[in-house]
């Protein structure tokens, strides 16, 4: 540099290539924020609890929880009552409250006081996959609960709640996927080899510590409920590669029948002195760790079931797919037992995974609701977020770079024109499902008493 000295020009030689290294810096920064996710998968798991979940990620038993973790964040899921299944994954498929989409309660009573469970046809709103398909999307819907008669979707399917049980081509749309999917099914006769080659325990009645008491049918029922699930699995893992769409999403129930019946196999001596502590008002920090890992043992079986399929989908996704796994609610232990749904109790969070394009790596956040999932889906495949939606998109597991990338934008409302419904149903499902709840103790069978929400081994 003519006319400078040589300390001055390596001063300022110096500067540029500061400049320059931080003007790259920031093209670098700027670049490596990802593109928007091209699909997403949601797998909705019911009842899994982070209180329950998490001493068994402690004791390396869940190894694909923790490769999801690692990769992508985590965190509790804020759930609300009526904390039932039926209401609550109704609202985190529209993002909207119960008084906004209709689906109170598992039942209602109609015009000729006749007790009636909920079907597609009451829910008022539309779900995200509805309203991705109706932006031109293909969408694939497996086993949502209040699904059936299962609605008409343009570029896709749903195989309604109705399927996992009947075997019937009015529970699938279009009803020509029926055939195809109907030799998936897994008898209820073959459950408990499958049980055993998965490492199931035989939970028999005459083995319980502590007496089962209204438990019991559940119990019984288990096989069914285990050979619904293989179900589910197997036609989730045709569809997938037979019937590929954009917006993917698939339920799962075993945790939450497993969870009901669980604490009456749990230690009779921990099982007691929860109990007395409890009705003394003194249970401590420490007890309640004690009771949970207690409770984690016996549902082990199942939360790794659910580690195994969750392995698949982390295995199958690209890196232009969010993954989203949740479930609806939790169990806490109350008044001697493990409960979500009794109304004294505040309803239990559930858990919250997110992998995928701009989500932070090893994050845990807080402050999601089940009203925040519809809301994030829709975001996160380029559409608005409706005003009228409760939740809002889960900023906090996100890179806050990828979010200015994408900024999130809004809509008044998917709710013009009205969704198309999949008509009303054969009454002799109606009968079905019925059945299923009083086996759970949801609702009490005709002239009977009314069912107790605690399932207390005591």
């Amino acid at each position: 540099m003519p006319g400078m000295h040589g300390p001055r020009r390596w001063a300022l030689a110096g500067a540029i290539l500061v400049a320059a290294s931080a003007a790259l810096h920031l093209i670098q920064a700027h670049r490596i924020v990802e593109p928007a996710p091209e699909k997403v998968v949601l797998l909705g798991f019911d009842g899994v609890a982070p209180n329950l979940l998490e001493p068994l990620l402690a004791e390396g038993r869940l190894p694909q929880v923790r490769r999801l973790m690692e990769a992508g964040a985590y965190g509790h899921l804020h759930s609300f009552q009526p904390c039932k299944s039926g209401v609550l994954w109704t609202s985190i498929a529209t993002g909207k409250t119960m008084l906004k989409h209709g689906i109170l309660d598992w039942t209602y009573l109609n015009e000729k006081g006749i007790q009636v469970p909920y079907k597609d046809s009451g829910r008022r709103v539309k779900t995200y996959w509805e309203i991705m398909a109706d932006r031109g999307a293909s969408t694939g819907t497996i086993n949502w609960w209040v699904s059936y008669p299962p609605p008409p979707i343009p570029k896709g399917y749903v195989v309604s709640n109705a399927f996992r049980r009947r075997s019937d081509p009015d529970t699938v749309s279009p009803p020509a996927l029926f055939d195809w999917i109907d030799p998936l099914r897994v008898n209820g006769d073959a459950a408990p080899a499958e049980m055993k080659r998965e490492g199931f325990p035989e939970w028999r009645e005459e083995d319980a510590p502590n007496p089962l008491g209204s438990a019991l049918p559940i119990l019984q029922a288990y096989p069914a409920y285990f050979s619904h699930d293989m179900t589910v699995e197997r036609v989730g893992d045709y569809l997938w590669t037979s019937n590929p769409v954009q917006v993917f999403s698939c339920y799962f129930r075993l945790p939450d029948i497993t969870s009901h019946f669980a604490f009456h196999f749990a230690n009779r001596a921990i099982a007691e002195e929860a109990a007395r502590l409890d009705d003394q008002g003194k249970l401590t920090p420490e007890l309640m760790a004690r009771v949970d890992a207690e409770m984690a043992r016996i549902v082990a079986p199942v939360y790794e079931r659910m580690d195994r399929i969750l392995g698949k989908y982390l295995d199958r996704i690209d890196s232009r797919t969010l993954l989203i796994v949740c479930s609806d609610h939790g169990f806490a232990y109350f008044r001697g037992g493990y409960n979500h749904y009794n109304p004294a109790m505040p309803a239990p969070d559930g858990v919250i995974f997110l992998k995928g394009p701009g989500v932070r790596r090893g994050a845990r956040f807080e402050g999601a609701t089940l009203l925040d999932i519809a809301p994030t889906i829709l975001n996160a495949m380029g559409q608005p977020v409706a005003d009228d939606m409760d939740g809002t998109v889960l900023r906090a597991a996100y890179d806050e770079r990828f979010l200015v990338r994408h900024p999130v934008r809004r809509i008044p409302s998917y709710e013009g024109p009205a969704r198309r419904t999949g008509g009303s149903g054969a009454g002799s499902v109606d009968e079905e499902v019925l059945d299923d709840l009083k086996t759970l103790g949801y609702i009490s069978a005709p002239g009977g008493p009314s069912p107790s929400p605690a399932q207390s081994p005591r």
